[in-house]
Order: structure tokens, then C-alpha cells, then sequence
């Protein structure tokens, strides 16, 4: 469904990877360490699980685990918008962008991505 090879998406999210450990490790040097250490933490975990995903079942599986991941997320700006709930929201939407969907001004391109999949499904 998709123009990124698995290993394509896995050199990306592998360097996603490295980017939030170093933020990791810069975020003791922030005024707000704790935000940006959860956030780097969430980050990392949820590469690490699209990186495993398409080890095992490919790039569409990553694609749907994101669409749902990021569907489940809390609205930006609520009270449940946490440091992790950042994190990983931007790691989806960094994934997204691999895969070459547009997430500027909300999911519309991520959600017919979805019913793309969903009626492809339906099909075979």
C-alpha cells in the first residue's frame, strides 16, 4: 500500500530513535527536565514498538497499530495532554510523514488512509 520498503521505515525510525535519546540526554539541561524526559521516554517506546511491528508483520500493520494509536490519543490542549501523550503523539506523526501522510491541521489524510485500508481489506 505503501512506497516505503520496510527497511526504509526501519532506517527512519531507527534515526527517530537516536534523535529522542539525545534528547534524553539533554533534557536534564532544560528548565523542565521531567517534561522533557517523559516526552523523549514516550517517544523512544513508541518507535520501538512500530520498529518491531514492521519487523514482524510489515509496514501496513505499523500503519493501522499508528492509526489507531493516534486516534486513541487525547485532544491536544486537554488536560490528558501529558508529556508522554506529546511524545508519542509526535512519534506517530513523525511515522506518518515516512510513510507520506500529511498530519499539518488534524488526521483527515491519516483517517482515509484508514478507510484506504479498511476497503482494501474488504476487497481481498
Amino acid at each position: 500500500m505503501f512506497n516505503v520498503t520496510a527497511a526504509d521505515a526501519l532506517k527512519a525510525l531507527k534515526r527517530f530513535k537516536r534523535l529522542a535519546k539525545q534528547d534524553l540526554l539533554a533534557s536534564e539541561l532544560t528548565s523542565e527536565p521531567d517534561f522533557w524526559r517523559a516526552q523523549a521516554e514516550a517517544r523512544r517506546a513508541t518507535y520501538d514498538t512500530l520498529m518491531q511491528l514492521i519487523e514482524e508483520k510489515g509496514v501496513d500493520a505499523a500503519h493501522r497499530y499508528a492509526v489507531e494509536a493516534h486516534a486513541a490519543l487525547p485532544l491536544s490542549d486537554s488536560a490528558e495532554d501529558t508529556a508522554s501523550v506529546k511524545g508519542r503523539r509526535q512519534a506517530l506523526e513523525m511515522f506518518f510523514a515516512v510513510l507520506g501522510l500529511e498530519t499539518a491541521g488534524g488526521a483527515e489524510d491519516i483517517a482515509a488512509s484508514a478507510d484506504e485500508q479498511v476497503s482494501l481489506e474488504a476487497s481481498s
